[in-house]
């Protein structure tokens, strides 16, 4: 690459960071500010700073509600990204190993249910967790977040960087199907278990949709939905409030990428190729 090239390469990808964090900084910066230096709309921090005042203003806000909204989302996402995320480990696991009638076909089908919008499924499956009694409860969440239709896709892919050759030797020491998938294969393909487990956990937390048709009740509410609920006693919206419970709502999944990005880049080149 010519050096002119790379310069304006760099130009660009410059801007383009810049433009995408953005909307963080906006964020950062309008927690430190009070409801009327917000009216101001200036891209500055507020000052005086107002972040501490904003920050225990959340947490005490409505006797604590803020921690249960937390405690709700760490609860929704873990359970449900764990369990989807395994689940679609053995159902990745299934189509590399097994060769059974319609598997094509099944996962042709698969692939069709990872184009349906989550939106489209949301009326059924109203009416089939009110049937069941699920409705205001965690379960109308963490069920429909274990089934990871997209997930199953992921680890199939996975699944066949896997060499046929580790298979045939688990399988002449005697492995158990069991354990060639808990002890071999999982730790083979751990990016990939970690990959699809970070999209899940993300997904989960930030499925704002789901949460306000299934929940009405606020001790329920995951953060996603409850920080749009904050206001005064008069009704009104606290905006420096709901900035803040969005910039704590944001920080977890900043943290979780952070600390697990190295695994999510080279397996995911590796499976698009």
């Amino acid at each position: 690459m010519k050096a002119s090239h790379r310069v304006r390469f760099e130009v660009v990808a410059i801007l383009l960071a810049l433009y995408f964090l953005l909307p963080f900084y906006w964020l950062v910066q309008s927690s430190t500010k009070d409801i009327q230096q917000l009216m101001q709309g200036t891209f500055v921090p507020g000052f005086p700073n107002h972040f501490i005042d904003n920050l225990l203003g959340v947490f005490a806000y409505n006797h604590g509600l803020f921690i249960h909204w937390l405690l709700n989302s760490f609860l929704y996402s873990g359970v449900g990204s764990v369990a989807g995320t395994f689940f679609a480990a053995m159902a990745g696991f299934a189509f590399r190993r097994y060769r059974f009638f319609g598997r094509k076909f099944l996962f042709i089908l698969i692939l069709g249910f990872a184009l349906v919008p989550g939106f489209a499924t949301t009326l059924p499956l109203f009416i089939e967790f009110k049937s069941f009694h699920f409705l205001n409860t965690g379960w109308s969440i963490i069920v429909p977040s274990v089934l990871n239709v997209f997930g199953v896709y992921l680890m199939a892919v996975y699944w066949n960087q896997v060499p046929e050759e580790m298979f045939d030797a688990a399988m002449m020491d005697g492995t158990k199907e069991l354990s060639i998938f808990l002890r071999i294969g999982l730790p083979t393909i751990l990016p990939g278990v970690t990959t699809v487990l970070l999209l899940s956990f993300v997904a989960i937390w930030n499925n704002y949709f789901l949460a306000l048709i299934m929940l009405n009740r606020y001790e329920a509410f995951p953060l996603i939905l409850g920080i749009t609920t904050i206001s005064s006693a008069s009704g009104w919206p606290v905006y420096n409030l709901t900035l803040m419970g969005a910039f704590l709502t944001a920080l977890p999944l900043l943290i979780l990428f952070t600390t697990l990005q190295r695994f999510l880049a080279p397996q995911l080149t590796g499976s698009i190729k």
